[in-house]
């Protein structure tokens, strides 16, 4: 089976106009465009399952259309879809925010899906998608290493629970690199697929690894995968992996 995890950033581009005329101006762009580019690139990889980190769920920059829906129905298959904030947040009152989350575009049928919320930090929602032989975590972590800590250890008891094998994977925002994930690596007994640890942020010069996937023994990884495009600030993982 082929995983791609990547966090397209809404699809909202990147570069250095980026934060002109002011900072994050460009999360205010329409989306349609370079969503497009994003689809073909991903379509030509023909992936089983897609990890979408900072999709838009049907804002205006999108034309109220929603990113995974759209791109489930140009692979083929569903499309599961979580705001990243939790309900009782303000903002999935507010527009725009309220659209933003993370989702799973899936070709094989699952059995389940769920949404979960961590206690701690703006961005809590982490979606847990299960299949026959293995179960699927897609997380967005904080960008406070604190409050990332407390994420983590978590995250490490929801993983501690599963039943099945595992692929947790996500931009967990280690700007402290993979040492941050140690403990909860070691406490569920999970494994880096990607091994050499080569980076994927910011996507135009590498030099952090943000993005994972983890994944249970019992998981094999055939092949890993980090292709140089620059439709995000992060660079997508594209995980060839069997039970």
């Amino acid at each position: 089976m082929r995983f791609v995890l990547y966090n397209i950033r809404y699809a909202t581009g990147t570069g250095w106009d980026y934060h002109v005329p002011f900072p994050f101006w460009g999360c205010f762009r329409k989306t349609e465009r370079n969503f497009r580019d994003i689809s073909s690139f991903l379509i030509k990889l023909n992936p089983d399952i897609v990890g979408l980190v900072e999709s838009d769920g049907g804002s205006y920059r999108q034309n109220g259309r929603s990113q995974p829906k759209e791109m489930a129905s140009q692979i083929g298959g569903m499309s599961i879809f979580s705001c990243k904030y939790p309900p009782e947040s303000f903002m999935t009152k507010a527009p725009v925010l309220k659209a933003q989350g993370n989702a799973v575009v899936t070709r094989i049928p699952p059995l389940d899906c769920d949404v979960h919320y961590l206690s701690y930090g703006l961005k809590r929602a982490f979606l847990e998608v299960e299949y026959e032989d293995f179960a699927l975590y897609l997380v967005h972590l904080s960008l406070r290493r604190k409050t990332r800590a407390k994420q983590l250890d978590e995250l490490s008891q929801n993983c501690l629970s599963a039943k099945k094998p595992m692929i947790l994977a996500g931009d967990y925002n280690t700007f402290g690199g993979e040492e941050e994930l140690a403990p909860l690596i070691k406490k569920v007994g999970l494994k880096n697929a990607n091994s050499d640890c080569m980076p994927t942020y910011p996507s135009s010069s590498p030099r952090k690894l943000l993005d994972f996937v983890l994944h249970s023994p019992e998981i094999k990884v055939n092949n890993l995968l980090i292709p140089k495009v620059t439709f995000s600030d992060h660079l997508p993982i594209v995980c060839d992996f069997s039970l």
